[in-house]
């Protein structure tokens, strides 16, 4: 029987693989499924786990970056010649191909019995419902809540900074950001919404159609930088009339 715990760098993964440690249960491999679009925050995250376990996480990679992926275009449909460009639904193609893909893959290569254990708080049953035969989750059977989760983590003094700007840790080229996120992003993290805004580029570049164009449903990426710095025109317009009175 091969143990594997299912990492991502988040809270709850990050915490469950700490307590397993603690209480001594069997680790056979910690894995990573790297898309290549995650911040840099979390990849330093990451290092700084594994110089506290004192052992390496094995970091998944997909056969297809997401550029192939994005500048992929259709070969069938009545969209034919169409750049993928961002996909627009909550089930992301981008999350299929760049992380389930290669986890799946990994996974057909073990040649045994094989438990998977996965982050998941007590906060979270349906998830916790759907757990297949060979998959556990501690957190969840310890009784551990989301907020339990937040606070062990800063009282450890391990924190992850990206909570600070998202609710959850995903690439930052992802469309389920929601505005405020996105804000935040654009603020924190200038390099990598200036990669945001140039594959917004591309995607309007190579857009047969409008909805091929857009990063968030009726939204492309220009459009959206259009909107916050019109924004920041009002406060400062505010702020103006304000301080004048």
């Amino acid at each position: 029987m091969k143990h594997i715990v299912s990492f991502s760098g988040g809270k709850d993964s990050t915490l469950m693989l700490l307590l397993m440690i603690e209480k001594n249960m069997p680790i056979d491999d910690i894995i990573f499924a790297d898309t290549g679009m995650e911040f840099q925050e979390l990849y330093d995250y990451i290092e700084r786990i594994e110089g506290i376990i004192g052992r390496k996480v094995t970091r998944l990679k997909p056969k297809k970056t997401w550029d192939e992926l994005f500048f992929a275009t259709k070969k069938k449909g009545n969209n034919i010649g169409q750049i993928n460009a961002f996909p627009l639904t909550m089930a992301c193609i981008m999350t299929d191909r760049l992380k389930r893909k290669p986890i799946q893959e990994y996974y057909r290569s073990i040649k045994t019995d094989f438990t998977v254990y996965i982050g998941i708080a007590r906060n979270e049953p349906k998830r916790y419902e759907r757990l297949k035969p060979n998959e556990k989750a501690p957190l969840y059977e310890w009784g551990i809540d989301e907020n339990y989760v937040i606070q062990e983590l800063k009282r450890r003094g391990l924190h992850n900074p990206l909570y600070d700007t998202f609710d959850r840790i995903g690439c930052y080229t992802c469309p389920n950001m929601t505005l405020k996120e996105l804000r935040l992003m654009r603020k924190r993290y200038p390099k990598e919404y200036e990669k945001l805004l140039w594959y917004g580029e591309q995607a309007e570049k190579h857009a047969t159609k409008r909805r091929f164009a857009e990063f968030k449903p009726g939204w492309t990426v220009a459009e959206l930088e259009k909107r916050f710095q019109l924004e920041e025109l009002q406060k400062e317009l505010q702020f103006y009339e304000t301080s004048l009175t």
